[in-house]
């Protein structure tokens, strides 16, 4: 294309100068055209190697934008695959102590969970842990982020546990080794949300590091100087989490929750 005067270009149109020139500002600022002055008009010069350039980063990015898109089709499938809904033949609840999923305002003697209740959820990967103590939930919430208190009561038996990184906040890392017979088993997470009755937290064994949980606990005042503890892991998986169910959690979850007893009912008599 020629170079042409603003008059050239607005012959055709019907419209005035004035106007057209308006709309090569703008062009001229977006760097589409240039204008330079011979004898006494100004000519106006389209550089037809800028539109080639916007039309090469459109499609650059449209294949980027495509791949993108497909790799999110992909992922999506495989959760669906990894997250199916069990079939009535499949293993749903775990059969230790299940109990019924709406604790009591003020549960009955019978009604006290003084072992952990332990349930699969059965339409998904989430493991619910509920336990009875007698403690204010403030008690129970210092024992779970204060890591002198922590590493007395966390885990089974014959297991010491020592924290190598411990930032209580919102937003903060954790990381503890637990030891025993020689043997050392690395856990970390971060701390989501630590309010005054619930706690928000990323949990992983070291042992599988791609399988991260996420899990809520909760501590509901039950009114009578004890608090429930409810606890869920949303898991990475049915598979993952009915391997934590098959593991033999149960004896650490119990061992460690019986001297969390003891912590609590010697801090309450201090």
């Amino acid at each position: 294309m020629r170079d042409a005067t603003v008059g050239e270009l607005a012959a055709p149109y019907g419209v005035s100068v004035q106007a057209i020139s308006k709309h090569l500002l703008v062009l001229e600022r977006a760097g589409l055209l240039t204008k330079t002055k011979v004898a006494q008009r100004r000519r106006v010069h389209l550089e037809a190697e800028v539109p080639d350039l916007m039309t090469g980063w459109i499609e650059r990015n449209r294949r980027r934008a495509e791949g993108r898109s497909g790799r999110l089709d992909h992922l999506l499938l495989e959760i669906r695959a990894r997250w199916p809904k069990p079939a009535s033949s499949r293993h749903r609840r775990c059969t230790m102590n299940t109990t019924s999923t709406a604790p009591a305002a003020a549960p009955a003697a019978a009604d006290r969970l003084d072992r952990a209740s332990i349930e699969a959820d059965p339409n998904v990967p989430i493991i619910h842990i509920r336990r009875d103590f007698h403690a204010t939930p403030a008690q129970l919430l210092s024992a779970h982020i204060d890591p002198a208190l922590f590493v007395r009561w966390v885990g089974p038996d014959g297991m010491e546990t020592r924290t190598t990184e411990w930032d209580a906040r919102d937003g903060g890392s954790w990381r503890y080794v637990a030891s025993a017979g020689g043997v050392d088993h690395e856990f970390r997470g971060c701390f989501h949300q630590i309010t005054g009755s619930r706690i928000v937290q990323t949990f992983t064994w070291m042992g599988r590091p791609d399988d991260v949980a996420l899990e809520t606990l909760e501590f509901d005042d039950l009114g009578d100087g004890r608090t429930r503890l409810h606890a869920q892991s949303l898991c990475d998986g049915f598979g993952a989490r009915d391997g934590w169910l098959a593991s033999g959690m149960e004896v650490g979850v119990d061992q460690g929750y019986a001297k969390l007893d003891l912590l609590l009912a010697g801090r309450a008599d201090s």
